[in-house]
């Protein structure tokens, strides 16, 4: 009997020890602290939201290519993180939209991109309010502006801005009714010309309709789209580029220009190129009449396995790829750590983190608090926080790190401690 229970003792003491060291260390995931959740109302008036979890996996699920129906989009999340770091994590963003056709669906779109993503969704979050919604057209229309908002145009200051001194046509001002989700495509000559300003998308929020007319430069002959949003103007310099050859841009000088709007008031149809200017100019010493064309393009959804394109990609600093590790002396409180409160490390480093904290064995104890007591790892949108303990011994440091969500402590071996302290030697004067 004795033999017995020693073997039944045994047996569930080795299957117990098994089970521990197959608890994996790293289990990324959304640290929901890290994030704020902003909605708007139909007016636009701001809101809290606090289902984190539930805004952040939108659109993670099977992707759908079509909005079908008549849609009315009823709200629009905007999430954006706080990074731990701020440096190393400055635009982190996503925009959820929940709307309604045939299906109910939800419409994301991320960092800072103009491509969207959707999927179908069996209900909506509790959150959102579909009591009422916007009925949003598939279609932008093009209307004729009041003499009152033409006088606006010619009186603003928003078009002198340093060398650049912007003269408008007021009789080229335009509204423009925004369409579901789409552009519009410029023409002139032959030549194109897209403006994300003229990107529509659902926004939940029940937006004015934006203005658009043109203009020339005082000084260069150069002609400007400009484009309002709240009766403020901003402005882009047109440039064309062969509809065959996307590549080739090419800016042009209309000396002596005028321009006669020409457009029918009404709702545009998708890929039909409709007349909107006429442009008047002089080249090479000739007369030159020339008709400028808008075309609404209506926008596609990102494919499963479809990455967006960052449209800000060339003003942003390169960033890092891969995992990220950031030892802090403070628990993150949702506003960026400063130095010298924290200790940053290369992707290469972090990557060796990484490696020596999977193979970590999960222990019953930890050791004293370190100086740098918390260890913060980042992948993509998704992290985890451990808090880092030590035991000094005659030879060596033992270090722990604890996952304070699992309520479990991990020890790093002998060798992984080594490679833990060589990349950051401040644990070893704590």
């Amino acid at each position: 009997m004795f033999k017995r229970g020693m073997a039944m003792l045994l047996g569930a003491s080795m299957l117990s020890a098994c089970g521990a060291s197959d608890i994996e260390v790293i289990q990324l995931d959304y640290i929901e602290n890290q994030w704020n959740l902003e909605s708007y109302t139909k007016e636009g008036e701001f809101v809290q939201v606090h289902e984190t979890r539930e805004v952040l996996e939108a659109c993670e699920g099977e992707r759908t290519t079509e909005l079908n129906g008549d849609v009315t989009v009823y709200q629009t999340v905007f999430a954006g993180r706080n990074g731990v770091v701020s440096s190393m994590d400055p635009y982190s963003m996503k925009v959820v939209t929940y709307l309604e056709g045939d299906e109910r669906y939800v419409v994301c779109r991320e960092d800072y991109t103009n491509q969207l993503m959707a999927e179908t969704i069996d209900k909506f979050p509790d959150f959102v309010n579909t009591s009422e919604g916007i009925s949003v057209p598939r279609l932008p229309s093009l209307h004729q502006t009041p003499s009152s908002s033409k006088d606006n145009l010619m009186k603003t200051d928003e078009l002198n801005i340093d060398e650049i001194d912007i003269i408008p046509f007021p009789d080229t001002l335009l509204e423009i009714e925004p369409a579901l989700f789409g552009e519009l495509e410029l023409e002139l000559d032959g030549k194109a010309t897209r403006h994300s300003l003229t990107s529509f998308q659902p926004t939940g929020i029940d937006m004015p309709h934006q203005q658009i007319a043109i203009g020339i430069d005082r000084k260069t002959s150069q002609p400007y789209v400009l484009f309002s949003f709240n009766e403020r103007f901003v402005f882009q310099q047109l440039q064309f580029e062969e509809l065959e050859d996307p590549a080739s841009v090419e800016q042009r000088v209309f000396e002596g220009l005028s321009v006669d709007t020409i457009v029918e008031p009404g709702e545009l149809t998708e890929g039909e190129a409709v007349p909107l200017y006429t442009f008047h100019y002089m080249r090479d010493g000739e007369p030159v009449t020339e008709t400028m064309t808008v075309r609404f393009i209506e926008g596609t959804l990102l494919k499963e396995g479809e990455e967006p394109d960052s449209m800000l990609e060339e003003w942003m600093p390169d960033q890092e790829d891969g995992s990220r590790v950031i030892a802090h002396r403070k628990p993150f409180d949702g506003n960026s750590l400063t130095y010298p409160d924290f200790i940053e490390i290369s992707t290469e480093e972090s990557e060796q983190v990484m490696k020596v904290l999977k193979e970590a064995e999960p222990v019953s104890r930890k050791g004293e608090p370190a100086d740098y007591r918390y260890l913060t790892l980042m992948d993509g949108w998704k992290g985890q926080a451990f808090e880092v303990s030590y035991k000094q011994r005659s030879k060596k440091i033992d270090i722990y790190l604890t996952d304070p969500l699992r309520e479990q402590t991990f020890k790093l071996s002998s060798k992984g401690a080594e490679v833990f302290l060589d990349i950051f030697p401040e644990y070893e004067k704590s």
